[in-house]
């Protein structure tokens, strides 16, 4: 039982590594939660990638560079 506990606790810490959290995303502190900060950028950046990472950037995420 016991070892099937600890092969089940390292199953979910190795899924969280899996997925990359928030598209390449990064919080500062004190960011607003990211699909409130991605939801409110979307509605007013017109599609242009600049004025979206402009509105994220003052809602307190930064975007990893590729």
């Amino acid at each position: 039982m016991r070892q099937s506990a600890l092969a089940f606790a390292a199953l979910i810490a190795l899924a969280g590594c899996a997925s990359a959290p928030n598209n390449g995303w990064t919080a500062r502190e004190g960011a607003m939660p990211y699909e409130s900060a991605r939801a409110a950028c979307s509605e007013i950046s017109y599609n242009i990638e600049v004025n979206f990472i402009t509105c994220m950037a003052g809602r307190g995420w930064v975007k990893a560079k590729k």
